[in-house]
């Protein structure tokens, strides 16, 4: 059979796709072109996927605004914004704007979505519903105990390991917050505080892979990929794995399965919230999984900042331990855990926690938005329809407008009786996503209050 396809046709063909080319380039540039940002990034995914690489991407993005303005163009479809009105906008209740394609790349179990990466706005809002009480802590009656028991095992082996010689206070923060979580979600703690190691490899695995991680999550085509059953089957972690994400699976799989055999024991952990809420086991197994290897590392992150802030600031320091001396002295500290009521009312603290967060906030991703289909209009600034807006919280706290000019300095004071106006942007900038994703807020404050309580105590 003679092919329709002659060698003399082949420069037409190219030339054919280089023109469809030029002009789709042409078209996305001109839909957006009204917003400034990196020229590269008004026609092509490579400024992003450069920034992912070399793992910049919090600091490019928070450099792109100051220079162009916010919101600033970071790809051919996609702005990033540090305007809490804006990002207040996007969020609210009864707002058009949708979950973009980004959260797609948060489904961590192929079988179904998790909480955070739901995109369907009626099921996300069902399924926020039934999992609040679990995420936010409130209906987890044994999650102050929890903290308190991994706590001492972590005091516990400061004290004998650790007595005069120097650690590294991140990876011990990383193995605490595995624990805790491990045991908040369904009932045993995975034990790396007690084995004193990275077990299945698990911290290293995850550094290694997180820049390729989030360039495949921010790109669609990439992401399309990996997510499709051929490369599940080939790439994606396993239960049966021995190391990494596949075998944290593994075990939350198995215990999932323990708990939802007939007569099993009735317990008021998160999966027991999740078991009485009427979740599938494979929808348990999809949110447990999502707060171990989510919740682990912003909880981690947030303990880590604070504690480096605090170690360079002698000043902050200081104060933060005459604090808790005082209230030592004063009787309003229990030993050898202190309560969280308690370290609530330590205010230096909470000012501490607040002011780290602000400049090195523990949260993940672009966690972008999709403009309406008819596109809108939002402060007299027209987004077209397709339009997908992405949030810079390090963007937020570092706003010289709100903050002052000493925005890029640690100063918790600025937290003690603090505008009204600068606690509502920030408050809602940081904590709306995160509720918004996992709700694991709660769960941060309590462990960090009650971590930097005993941590000038004990260290």
């Amino acid at each position: 059979m003679a092919s329709f396809v002659t060698p003399a046709l082949f420069p037409w063909l190219i030339a054919a796709f280089l023109v469809g080319y030029a002009v789709r380039t042409y078209y996305s540039y001109q839909k957006l072109s009204h917003f400034k940002g990196p020229p590269v990034a008004a026609v092509s995914s490579f400024w992003l996927a450069w920034q992912a690489v070399n793992a910049r991407m919090p600091v490019a993005q928070k450099e792109a605004l100051r220079r162009y303005g916010s919101p600033a163009r970071i790809g051919p479809s996609l702005l990033v914004t540090d305007d809490p009105e804006l990002l207040r906008h996007m969020s609210a209740p009864r707002s058009k704007w949708t979950r973009a394609a980004w959260y797609d790349g948060m489904k961590l179990d192929p079988r179904v979505n998790n909480i955070f990466s739901e995109r369907d706005e009626r099921r996300h809002a069902e399924m926020r519903s039934k999992m609040i009480g679990a995420y936010s802590g409130k209906e987890v009656e044994t999650l102050e105990s929890d903290i308190d028991e991994n706590l001492q095992r972590l005091l516990t082996l400061i004290k004998q390991e650790y007595n005069g010689k120097p650690l590294d206070m991140a990876l011990l923060a990383s193995y605490f917050t595995l624990d805790v979580l491990s045991q908040i979600a369904f009932g045993d703690a995975f034990g790396f505080v007690q084995a004193n190691e990275d077990l299945y490899d698990f911290n290293k695995l995850a550094n290694e892979k997180f820049s390729i991680i989030e360039l495949i999550v921010n790109h669609d085509f990439p992401r399309k990929l990996i997510q499709s059953q051929l490369m599940q089957k080939l790439m994606a972690p396993k239960g049966t794995d021995k190391f990494g994400q596949g075998r944290i699976t593994g075990i939350a799989q198995k215990a999932v399965a323990e708990r939802y055999r007939p007569n099993a024991k009735i317990k008021r952990d998160m999966l027991g919230h999740f078991i009485a809420k009427g979740l599938s086991q494979t929808q348990s197994e999809a949110e447990s999984q999502l707060q171990i290897i989510a919740g682990s590392d912003s909880t981690a992150g947030a303990l880590r900042i604070t504690m480096m802030m605090l170690v360079g600031n002698p000043v902050a320091y200081g104060r933060l331990v005459a604090d808790v001396d005082q209230a030592i002295v004063d009787g309003k500290i229990s030993y050898p855990i202190v309560r969280y009521s308690e370290a609530l009312e330590i205010e230096f603290l909470t000012a501490c926690i607040w002011e780290g967060i602000r400049l090195y906030p523990p949260l993940f991703g672009l966690q972008s938005k999709l403009a309406p289909p008819e596109g809108e209009t939002v402060n007299g600034v027209y987004y077209p329809p397709g339009t997908q807006v992405a949030f810079c919280c390090e963007g937020v706290g570092r706003r010289r407008d709100i903050f002052g000019e000493d925005a890029d300095l640690y100063r918790p004071d600025r937290w003690l009786h603090p505008d009204p106006k600068l606690l509502r942007n920030f408050d809602w900038a940081l904590a709306d996503p995160v509720k918004g994703a996992i709700s694991i807020a709660h769960g941060i404050w309590v462990q960090e209050k009650m971590m930097l309580v005993a941590w000038p105590r004990r260290i």
